[in-house]
């Protein structure tokens, strides 16, 4: 209760609140504040009928924040189509509020199990598991991604066999059936495996640091086994560091993954993995700079995705400052609840 009452005495912490809160209000009421144009069967995004001209519509009646426009391929060819990007902004909450916390949640338990096992353990299992996360910490993010990719593409790309002329389709590989089967998002499973390396090294340091407590030791005596003992002892008095980093990625999460896909690691418009806030970038690239170099004159396209994202990710950084000020006791200061 002490904790909580500091959390809620400084200011910040309300502004994080309440811009969280925000997004996670805009996801619930999405259905209400963009009606789709099927409520059996709602998508996140809207075609806006009845438009033949190439240019994007800016902001006006039915379209709040204007049109993007793109030439997507449809079953009766190209066709030049117009999309709502209100509709996207507002239904692409629930996917990155989604694709943010599953990301940092399974980012941090992998992390947290792999330097609690190695922090308790010690000895040569603690030297292997942190030779594995320093592995891990010097291999790039977007390589990554960008290989991930590679070898998800891969059962789409046809051989071509010379002496026939007959395309040859390449089989799915055991990987690439479990992770379609599963249903997994690749660049989620990528960042996942990229990511949980901060949360080992920070449980790791903690555990090792409390391992020689009396508590332990107490435990120790009365014949409790190791796993009882990190999980039900040592980690919920380790596990603050993780929380707050937590809190911190879910944020950053998301606007790697709106990077990785504005950039085309994460594959074309049409890719199933393309989130609806990167869509609405990608198809608007074109249209950034606009006549004459003007780069405001298209900008419905890409202002309201950029300060969503902006938002999104002061929210959850502020959020995490908040739990470091609460959560770790050398940080709490008079200086902080004055603010």
């Amino acid at each position: 209760m002490r904790r909580l009452r500091h959390f809620f005495a400084i200011r910040l912490n309300w502004v994080a609140l309440i811009i969280v809160i925000l997004f996670v209000a805009v996801a619930l009421a999405a259905p209400w504040l963009a009606p789709p144009n099927d409520p059996t069967q709602p998508t996140s995004y809207r075609y806006v009928e009845g438009i033949t001209q190439v240019p994007p519509l800016p902001p006006g009646p039915g379209v709040p924040l204007g049109t993007v426009a793109y030439l997507m391929d449809t079953p009766d060819g190209r066709e030049l189509l117009h999309f709502d990007i209100y509709h996207s902004l507002i239904w692409g909450t629930r996917a990155v509020l989604r694709f943010g916390l599953l990301t940092a949640l399974a980012a941090a338990l992998l992390g947290t199990f792999v330097g609690a096992i190695s922090g308790y353990v010690g000895s040569m299992l603690h030297f292997v598991l942190m030779r594995i996360t320093d592995a891990f910490l010097a291999f790039p993010v977007i390589a990554g991604v960008w290989l991930f990719h590679v070898l998800m593409q891969t059962t789409n790309l046809m051989l071509f066999d010379y002496n026939s002329l007959v395309p040859i389709k390449i089989p799915a590989t055991f990987f690439q059936q479990l992770v379609l089967g599963l249903g997994l998002d690749p660049v989620m499973l990528t960042l996942i495996l990229f990511s949980w390396m901060g949360y080992a090294r920070l449980t790791n340091a903690r555990i090792a640091s409390l391992r020689n407590a009396e508590y332990v030791e107490a435990a120790i005596v009365m014949g409790q086994r190791p796993l009882r003992i990190i999980f039900r002892h040592i980690l919920p008095n380790a596990i603050a560091p993780a929380i707050v980093l937590l809190a911190r990625d879910v944020g950053g999460m998301v606007v790697l993954q709106t990077a990785f896909a504005f950039i085309g690691v994460c594959g074309t418009v049409n890719s199933t993995a393309i989130p609806e806030w990167s869509r609405v970038l990608m198809m608007g690239r074109n249209w950034i700079i606009g006549q004459n170099g003007n780069p405001f004159q298209y900008w419905w396209l890409y202002l309201p995705v950029t300060v969503a994202l902006i938002l999104f990710g002061i929210g959850w950084n502020l959020l995490g400052d908040g739990l470091n000020l609460t959560l770790n006791p050398h940080e709490m200061t008079h200086k902080h609840f004055d603010q």
